[in-house]
């Protein structure tokens, strides 16, 4: 018993990081304990005033503005889902994409006015940077270099799927991924990170929702243009431009950790330019010190 409580705070510990309170089913599917186990804990951890209860919803913070906030958050979250599918459509459309899916608070449905909209992109071997320089200028072009409604912050080759630098964190936001395009891609990246699932056991795996089924004619004769020593060239050509340019531009310390922040190879490119997850590593790791039996 002490340890499924111990559990189930440690969820809620996580989500509070974010200020987000939970539903009975989200504690569920972000632990790994059954569902009648989940409300015997809350039952009694609500009895020991260590977690509340606000409507449908569980929060470390007896406050029942947070519910208030995760509901704008929510709303907000469906508006700018809107705008999502038509950036996808758009970019499906560019050579060697493969996987178009989004995370981060995107994918938490948890939006603030200030939230970017990022996209996980999966591409074919060998034309990550092809890929990734026609994105680049979509968004310098048509969205006046915004990244709000298109922050593609992560690339990954088809066969290089697998993320190494396992953590709460990042099995967080494999399992939470929503796809938008190529859900076989999206169904390998879970394959190739099975590890998450000892984080997230009762995680669903979403169904497929594709905004389209398969590879559009723009793609294809791009494709057919660029699939050769030319493309070949451009492929390596941009990714020691954006070596370079980030070099000059960035601190050192973001290179030196490629698993924080910055990755670029020739099959990924990780832009992380903050200290958002070694911070909320941190942080998790002193709250649950602080709600431990």
């Amino acid at each position: 018993m002490k340890n499924n409580k111990q559990e189930t705070l440690n969820i809620l510990v996580y989500s509070d990081i974010f200020h987000y309170p939970l539903t009975k089913k989200e504690i569920y599917e972000r632990g790994k304990i059954e569902m009648a186990d989940v409300e015997i804990c809350l039952r009694t951890l609500i009895q020991e005033n260590k977690v509340f209860l606000f409507g449908d919803f569980y929060t470390l913070q007896n406050n029942k503005e947070i519910v208030e906030n995760r509901l704008k958050r929510n709303a907000l979250a469906q508006e700018f889902m809107i705008r999502a599918k038509l950036i996808t459509k758009i970019i499906i459309n560019f050579p060697f994409i493969r996987g178009i899916l989004l995370s981060g608070s995107m994918s938490k449905n948890c939006m603030d006015e200030d939230s970017d909209i990022d996209f996980f992109i999966i591409t074919e071997p060998g034309k990550l940077w092809v890929a990734h320089l026609f994105c680049s200028l979509f968004k310098k072009i048509f969205l006046l270099n915004d990244k709000k409604y298109f922050c593609y912050n992560f690339f990954l080759d088809s066969d290089h799927l697998r993320i190494d630098h396992e953590s709460i964190y990042t099995a967080m936001e494999i399992k939470t991924l929503i796809p938008l395009y190529g859900y076989s891609y999206y169904e390998l990246l879970l394959k190739q990170n099975e590890w998450a699932n000892n984080y997230f056991p009762n995680q669903s795996v979403l169904s497929n929702v594709d905004v389209a089924k398969k590879q559009t004619y723009i793609q294809k004769i791009i494709e057919f243009c660029l699939n050769n020593p030319i493309g070949d060239f451009i492929d390596r050509e941009f990714l020691t431009w954006s070596i370079k340019r980030r070099r000059k531009r960035l601190e050192p310390k973001l290179f030196a950790n490629p698993n924080f922040y910055t990755n670029l190879q020739s099959h990924i490119a990780k832009a992380h330019i903050t200290d958002t997850y070694p911070n909320i590593i941190k942080e998790y790791c002193r709250k649950v010190k602080e709600y431990s039996y």
